[in-house]
């Protein structure tokens, strides 16, 4: 029987960071593509807007990485998912590291662009772990953007998402050496020892031994 599995890439990615994953046979893949935010838009909104996306009738799985993995949990509370599988990201709000909240607190993440964006590629290349040039690339045509209205909001919604449900049937793949969301504040269902922010892309095979087991 044919299933289907809905991937979601992360924050200023795209489909190409999937490019090294492996699905079983019976799963049909596609890519959900991110919108345009409105104007001070709730995350549970611009969720079932994204939701729209999915086309095919019945339960689907879905697959995230990083803030990807946070909006397949929100569009999971508007359509059936049979599956949800987390990467590199986190199920719940309270595994955020404190600093998260200093940041909101402070009002950090409304500081200029001048200030928080455009003078932030040394900080970002440390932060996602790159370690290939396939990685190097990717990061480097994000940090090529000049358009931050979708960076702000969804760094916003990261800071202020609250979630204490963890869906039934969850799968949450996590790196030891994760940076944006250190492994210590979280208890992911797998844990890859070396594996990074970008693990998704260099521990690939490690990954794909998982899927098989659980997809």
């Amino acid at each position: 029987m044919q299933k289907h599995l809905y991937l979601i890439s992360g924050l200023g990615a795209d489909e190409r960071i999937f490019n090294n994953l492996r699905f079983p046979g019976n799963y049909q893949v596609h890519h959900l593509q991110w919108i345009a935010p409105l104007q001070d838009e709730p995350i549970s909104q611009y969720a079932a807007r994204m939701a729209e996306g999915i086309t095919v009738d019945g339960p689907v799985s879905l697959m995230g990485v990083s803030f990807g993995g946070i909006m397949s949990l929100e569009i999971a509370r508007h359509i059936p998912v049979e599956k949800n599988i987390l990467l590199s990201s986190i199920k719940l709000s309270s595994e955020k590291p404190p600093y998260y909240n200093w940041v909101k607190r402070l009002g950090l993440h409304k500081l200029p662009d001048q200030i928080l964006y455009q003078r932030r590629n040394v900080i970002v290349r440390k932060f996602l772990n790159i370690e290939t040039e396939a990685e190097r690339t990717l990061v480097n045509e994000y940090l090529a953007k000049r358009d931050y209205t979708y960076m702000r909001w969804a760094v916003n919604a990261i800071l202020h998402w609250e979630n204490e449900q963890i869906p039934e049937g969850l799968v949450h793949i996590h790196g030891a050496r994760d940076l944006p969301f250190p492994v210590k504040y979280l208890k992911p269902t797998h844990l890859i020892p070396d594996g990074g922010h970008f693990m998704v892309l260099n521990r690939a095979r490690e990954i794909n031994e998982i899927l098989a087991g659980v997809l």
